[in-house]
């Protein structure tokens, strides 16, 4: 009896743990370099397939805009930027395409000081390089 309470209140905490944060990655990828640090993120890799995210902290005067650039060889990704809990759509970039732009967020952001920056693939990717800077 002990021993079921035991995985009970560790299945629990285990649930607990995991619920609690932003969102989690499920990717696979091949050759996949990503650093996030503050306000800059950047993710590039050989292939991918599945999703990816990076939590970018601005600063309080900011003017809340996103500076992106990204470019994609093959296969099609969807970029949003979320805050608590709901994603909203920024671009989409398909093989072959560049992107390089300053998105300036709406009214929604102009209190966060944290938003979440999701790489979402359509299916398999190719020869993608993306970078974003929260200002």
């Amino acid at each position: 009896m002990k021993k079921i309470s035991f995985a009970l209140v560790l299945i629990l905490t285990l649930i607990m743990l995991c619920s609690c944060g932003g969102y989690v990655n499920n990717y696979s990828a091949t050759i996949l370099i990503t650093s996030c640090q503050g306000d800059e993120a950047s993710m590039e890799f050989d292939t991918f397939k599945g999703t990816y995210n990076f939590k970018l902290k601005g600063k309080h005067d900011s003017d809340h805009t996103l500076d992106c650039e990204a470019s994609l060889a093959e296969g099609e990704m969807n970029v949003y930027v979320s805050v608590d809990g709901e994603k909203e759509l920024l671009f989409t970039i398909k093989g072959g395409e560049s992107y390089n732009d300053t998105i300036t967020l709406n009214d929604r952001y102009d209190n966060e000081r944290v938003v979440y920056i999701i790489l979402e693939s359509a299916d398999k990717c190719v020869g993608g390089d993306f970078e974003f800077e929260y200002n």
